[in-house]
């Protein structure tokens, strides 16, 4: 039951607790009586904040009030470093490098023309502890440059594939099948993993 006569501490009445949109005591963006909180007055925080799709990382500047709590993503504001072609992000910190690759003649690789970093295509194709999406771009990196070396062709000859996940079909049911499609990068061969499910 509400009162006659309220008796107003800022925004709240001392007698029936009635909250009224006047007379806040903010603390930065949230209410310290109440716990409303406004647009306005936020103390924010960055981080990194990232996940993993199929071996490659993507990641996002997350910004959070440490008052309220709220957060948005957005995207990272990278600026230049001391480090050629190495960029950080002006709020959470996290770090890029972005070179300028320019292929090299009569290899299998690229040459960045900012800091002279080489990569041989040809050696992470060929790599096996390299991760599946490392040799994968490596592979795609070669037939672009129509460059695929007879060694990669060989050695799918010798079922030395290397897989890359094409099609997931999900289980649908309890007790149902799912199942993984796998295409060769360099040959195009396709294999399916199923699973019976329990």
């Amino acid at each position: 039951m509400g009162c006659i006569i309220h008796k107003w501490n800022g925004c709240r009445c001392e007698k029936c607790r009635k909250v009224r949109d006047k007379e806040h005591n903010w603390n930065g963006c949230k209410c310290r009586i109440c716990g409303k909180t406004r647009d306005e007055g936020h103390k924010y925080i960055y981080r990194e904040r990232y996940t993993t799709v199929n071996g490659v990382k993507k990641n996002w500047c997350e910004r959070e009030c440490r008052i309220c709590e709220s957060d948005i993503f957005t995207d990272h504001d990278y600026q230049p470093t001391e480090k050629k072609c190495v960029f950080r992000c002006s709020r959470c910190k996290s770090e890029i490098v972005k070179h300028d690759f320019k292929p090299v003649e009569g290899k299998c690789a690229e040459v960045c023309v900012v800091c002279g970093e080489e990569i041989d295509y040809l050696k992470i194709a060929l790599n096996e502890d390299e991760p599946d999406y490392k040799r994968i771009l490596a592979v795609n990196k070669l037939k672009e440059a129509s460059m695929m070396p007879d060694t990669l062709i060989n050695n799918c000859t010798d079922n030395k594939h290397i897989w890359a996940v094409t099609k997931e079909n999900p289980q649908r049911f309890q007790g149902g099948a799912s199942s993984t499609v796998y295409t060769c990068a360099v040959c195009g061969k396709t294999n399916t993993d199923v699973d019976w499910g329990d």
